[in-house]
């Protein structure tokens, strides 16, 4: 009998393709088409078009074994036995091909024959309206007494994100016997799927799709219904095997004696929550970062940063206090590499993120829960037991402590985390901040004294680590002599390896550390080559003359660089591209992109902007090596380096030279050689005033990231063109795209193989792409008018049949019409205004009636306004009859409601009125 992980994944695999399933593989967690998901939280994602009709069917029933990622339940793993971020999901999938019956039946099939549960063991739950599913699985062979029906929140499911296909569903639980229900179970011998206790374990859903679910919540019916199933392969797994919890299965249980080898650590009831996040959150940033979500400040990036995070914490109650998370990856890509090779591939560059993220924050979680521990202290001598916002904004605003570990941490001691005062606080501090950053330093340095101040020996360029001596202490506006834990302030250092911003090139962020306190620099200014590092002080006491160590943020530099010597290759390309006028008007280098502004009176063509990118491109695959050569100025000058327009150079200048690809003075960050950039990529060509023009660009793995962002929105926007094509009904016409657009995961994959002619290769794609789509966008505007032509032609010819029908009602003509869904409003108000051309008195009472809302449509001619007629207040009466409203002016008014029974009633509420 299968047991192992890996027979269970190919078992379901195998038995699928028996029944001429195709088997598809994993897609990224990053997911394609869909701006509302921030991951791929179940199997059907990938195939969300194909319910829709957004896409062509490339096959009519698919099966696979997708990587997911769902953290709503995030504070629950580690606590519970089946609780997971990252997880397997088996399923099965058809796109109008087979249905209830079939999907039923092969469930059954499977879990009795191939899983080898026992029938007697398995019950049934079904959506409460959905007695066709009761009626296939008794003749399937389970009785009617263990078939349970339960609502919309248990068995209704969907959509994967805020739209697409969704519908009642139908799951199957594991009786694993009495003993597992709870102690105080009210119903312990007789409880069934429902029961909130342990006793059955629900292992498959069948979801029925029929409808399509739009943004405004609207269930729409699906061109054809499908099927989607769900089987989770840990919680298959653990049910197999007998284990206890799906962190007791074979494959699982490998990470777990991992951890305990390299930790010195034993896998206990006590300390299993740290072995199991360690575990769990270990998979999930592994396959995150191997797809390309890198953690980050905002979004998905957030919730990766937040797992290593919270990992952080939980190695630390297995007195782990250095980076560890990272050693696990070798297990995982051990374990998991063969059936997911893109693990292997980037196996280091995980490794080296994780790393890096753990280091940045192990920092912040000492001095937070030295903090936290104190305060927590302080409420439980006082019996206090709610954790104010307060103190909660406090450790975020100063340590950096993330409040939701400060929640989950408040938890374990019973006292409660006040989440509105948190962020009550945090808006206030937002609206007390609305003065930008920039000015904030700006004005806080222009209150120090500096005539008393030494020159700062910058040795940044050479080092990222030093020691060194600190020479003064700046508070606010005056100098100091230390400064305390929470306190923000200057520091100035006799030599530092912090870049100061200048050039365009903003300042360095990292930390101070000395003997008894550390301080994180947020940023570096200077001013008369005295260099300011601004930040707060995390932990303890610093003193003015402390010997102190510095750290640079390591990866944010990185980033500097890679964007710094990528504006230089960017000068020489529009040198050599547009002619020599160009001269440098302004530039930003940022670890996140760069912007670069310069002389030329006329906007880039396409072509000129293709041709920068190329060249700069062609420059990072020759590798060139970058070398530094300090000169006195008048001698630098004869070199024929480019300088910068209107800045100021002292005696000596430092000169940057990357072969013939660039020659400038800078004293900037840059990389040891071009190749270092990796990818170069235009994101955006603009004028920031008269004679200038500016290009924003990307270098570096955020190439990689804007175009699979630009990827997935254009792959949404095919499917919204696919699904208006579908439901216009346009026959004889071919509105496909045609066109296959990269998942976020072959982007990556085409960079790591490609190098720098993906960039071309998929600039090119991009293009075409849109390209298509608006020639077909067009294409189908243009049929649409030809149709409403057309109809407005048919209703024209029916114009002797209106006259027939017409009502007189006090000489006023009235021409009253209910018509059926899809009728365009464009097309009635053209038929109106022919019946209005009468010399007599016409008023026009047309009703569309869609599926799901009604449209009415109110209009008069000049000779019955002469008469009295007002159409807006005709249609606020009719509109307040079927619940809905509308407005206009007495000759055309129009509105809707969705009561369809008192639709006659509307129109005659019209009528009484007119008489």
């Amino acid at each position: 009998m299968i047991k192992k992980v890996s027979e269970i994944r190919n078992a379901f695999l195998n038995y699928f393709r028996s029944l001429d399933h195709e088997v598809v593989p994993s897609s990224s967690l990053l997911p394609v088409g869909d701006p509302t998901l921030l991951f791929t939280t179940a199997g059907m994602v990938q195939f969300k078009p194909l319910y829709t009709g957004a896409v062509e069917l490339p096959y009519p029933k698919a099966t696979s074994c997708q990587k997911c990622l769902r953290t709503t339940d995030l504070e629950q793993v580690g606590k519970t036995e089946r609780h997971c971020t990252f997880f397997e999901m088996l399923g099965n999938f058809s796109f109008g091909d087979y249905f209830k019956k079939e999907a039923i039946l092969y469930a059954y099939e499977f879990s009795i024959q191939h899983l080898g549960f026992k029938k007697e063991d398995i019950w049934i739950s079904v959506y409460e309206d959905d007695d066709e599913s009761i009626d296939i699985w008794i003749r399937t062979g389970i009785p009617a007494n263990r078939i349970v029906k339960l609502g919309k929140k248990d068995n209704f499911w969907g959509p994967a994100g805020d739209t697409g296909a969704c519908g009642p569903c139908s799951e199957l639980y594991l009786d694993r016997g009495v003993g597992r229900g709870f102690a105080d179970c009210s119903s312990k011998s007789s409880c069934k799927p429902g029961c909130e206790c342990d006793r059955f374990l629900e292992f498959w859903n069948l979801v029925f799709n029929q409808y399509d679910q739009d943004s405004l919540g609207n269930l729409n019916p699906l061109k054809q219904t499908g099927i989607d199933t769900g089987m989770g392969l840990e919680r298959v797994a653990m049910l197999l095997q007998g284990a206890d919890s799906v962190y007791d299965t074979d494959e699982l249980k490998k990470i777990i004696a991992f951890i305990e080898n390299i930790s010195g650590k034993v896998y206990t009831k006590d300390n299993a929550p740290s072995f199991r996040v360690l575990t769990d959150h270990s998979r999930s940033v592994t396959f995150s970062i191997s797809d390309g979500i890198i953690p980050d400040k905002t979004g998905r990036g957030y919730v990766i940063r937040r797992l290593i995070r919270r990992a952080s914490l939980f190695a630390r109650k297995l007195d782990i206090k250095e980076p560890f998370l990272y050693k696990i990856v070798e297990e995982i890509v051990a374990i998991y590499g063969e059936v997911y090779p893109e693990i292997s591939k980037k196996k280091d560059q995980i490794k080296n993120i994780i790393f890096s993220e753990e280091e940045l924050f192990l920092n912040t979680l000492e001095f937070g829960l030295e903090q936290l521990e104190y305060k927590i202290n302080e409420y439980m001598e006082s019996d206090k037991k709610v954790f104010s916002g307060k103190d909660s904004f406090r450790l975020y605003s100063t340590f950096g402590f993330p409040p939701e570990m400060t929640a989950e941490l408040l938890e374990e001691k019973g006292i409660s985390f006040d989440k509105e005062g948190f962020l009550a606080e945090l808006e206030k501090d937002r609206d007390m901040s609305r003065e930008t950053w920039k000015g904030k330093k700006v004005s806080y340095l222009s209150l120090i004294d500096k005539s008393n101040l030494k020159a700062t020996r910058f040795v940044g360029y050479d080092n990222t680590k030093f020691v060194t001596s600190l020479l003064n202490l700046l508070n606010m506006d005056k100098e100091v002599n230390e400064l305390r834990t929470g306190e923000e302030g200057v520091i100035v250092l006799e030599i530092t390896p912090f870049y100061a911003e200048s050039g365009g090139q903003i300042g360095d962020s990292g930390f101070i550390y000395s003997q008894d306190a550390t301080f994180q620099v947020l940023d570096t200014q200077k001013e008369n080559d005295i260099y300011f590092h601004i930040g707060k002080v995390m932990k303890g006491k610093l003193h003015k003359s402390d010997a102190v160590s510095c750290e640079v943020d390591k990866d944010k530099r990185n980033l500097l660089t890679y964007h710094h010597s990528g504006t230089h290759l960017l000068n020489g390309a529009l040198r050599s591209i547009l002619g020599d006028h160009v001269s440098q008007r302004a530039s930003l280098v940022s670890d996140t992109h760069l912007r670069f502004d310069f002389s030329h009176s006329s906007p880039m063509s396409p072509t000129q902007i293709d041709a920068v990118e190329d060249w700069v491109n062609h420059s990072i695959e020759k590798s060139a090596e970058v070398t530094i050569e300090v000169l006195p100025i008048e001698e630098a000058k004869k070199t024929g380096a480019v300088a910068a327009f209107d800045e100021k150079y002292g005696d000596m200048v430092r000169i940057v030279k990357m072969k013939e690809y660039s020659v400038e003075f800078c004293g900037g960050c840059h990389v040891q050689n071009t190749g270092d950039i990796r990818y170069f990529s235009i994101v955006k060509e603009s004028s920031p005033g008269a004679g200038n023009r500016r290009i924003e660009a990307v270098c570096g793995e955020k190439v990689v990231e804007h175009y699979q962002d630009l990827f997935r929105n254009l792959a949404s926007q095919v499917q919204e063109f696919s699904k208006k094509v579908q439901s216009g009904n346009l026959v004889g016409e071919d509105f496909s795209i045609g066109i296959k657009i990269p998942n976020p995961a072959e982007v990556a994959n085409d960079f790591q193989t490609k190098g720098v002619a993906a960039v071309k290769d998929y600039r090119v794609l991009k293009d075409e792409i849109e390209k298509v789509l608006n020639e077909k966008s067009l294409q189908f505007i243009k049929a649409q008018k030809q149709i409403e032509k057309k109809n407005v032609a048919n209703l024209a010819e029916s114009l002797e049949e209106f006259e027939k029908d017409a009502l007189l009602i006090n000489d006023i003509t009235v021409f009253k019409h209910i018509f059926p869904s899809k009728t365009k409003v464009e097309s009635l108000k053209e038929l109106a205004d022919r019946l209005k051309n009468k010399n007599a008195g016409v008023l026009v009472l047309f009703a569309i009636q869609e599926e799901k809302s009604i449209v009415l449509l109110y209009m008069a001619n000049q000779i019955a306004l002469q008469k009295g007629i007002k159409c807006n207040e005709l249609l606020k009466a009719s509109c307040e009859i079927i619940g809905g409203k509308g407005g206009g002016k007495p000759d055309m008014a129009q509105g809707g409601g969705k009561d369809f029974a008192k639709l006659e009633e509307a129109i005659q509420i019209a009528l009484d009125k007119l008489k």
